[in-house]
């Protein structure tokens, strides 16, 4: 009975001796494994960041581009747009040199012509008076608008010249009715 129980003692022994090798087998795969992964997981990690810097970089880099060809393209149309202002103011005070001898003109025409009748109907002139005093009141803002900013100067000049025009049609429409 002594050996029987020794017999199968010995079998259960070599089972356990066979199970345990297996185990540690498989515990030493595993472990294996896992620090395998785990150096994966790392390697994988800083290539990640490593990229997501990279791409950063790019996007700042470009957003510093853009904002430079935008400065740039912001500088050439405020070059363009003074370039444009100064032509535009220009030619503004030409046609308002042309109204004014036109006007002058009209206007010495217009004095020619009360003269004569001036004797016989005083109220012309004062019409005419008025029409003179509106002309240098239409005439004024230009002369002030040169000590503008040159960016609201073209738009001031050509709000005087249409004030002009209105005067100069006025002062031919009031010498034509009398």
């Amino acid at each position: 009975m002594v050996s029987a129980d020794i017999g199968i003692l010995r079998n259960r022994i070599d089972q356990a001796s066979l199970d345990y090798s297996y185990a540690r087998k498989r515990y030493d795969k595993a472990e294996s494994e896992y620090v395998a992964a785990k150096l994966d997981l790392q390697h994988k990690t800083e290539i990640k960041e490593h990229l997501t810097e990279h791409l950063c970089t790019i996007i700042q880099q470009n957003e510093l581009r853009k904002a430079r060809k935008l400065e740039e393209l912001m500088q050439q149309l405020d070059v363009e747009a003074d370039e444009e202002n100064l032509e535009l103011e220009i030619e503004v005070e030409q046609m308002l040199q042309q109204q004014e001898a036109e006007a002058g003109k009209q206007s010495s025409q217009a004095q020619s012509h009360h003269a004569g009748t001036a004797q016989e109907n005083p109220a012309p002139s004062g019409v005419q008076e008025s029409q003179q005093a509106n002309h240098a009141a239409a005439a004024s803002p230009a002369v002030s608008e040169h000590s503008q900013n040159p960016r609201t100067k073209a738009l001031s000049n050509l709000d005087s010249q249409t004030q002009a025009v209105d005067v100069t049609s006025g002062s031919s429409s009031a010498c034509s009715a009398t």
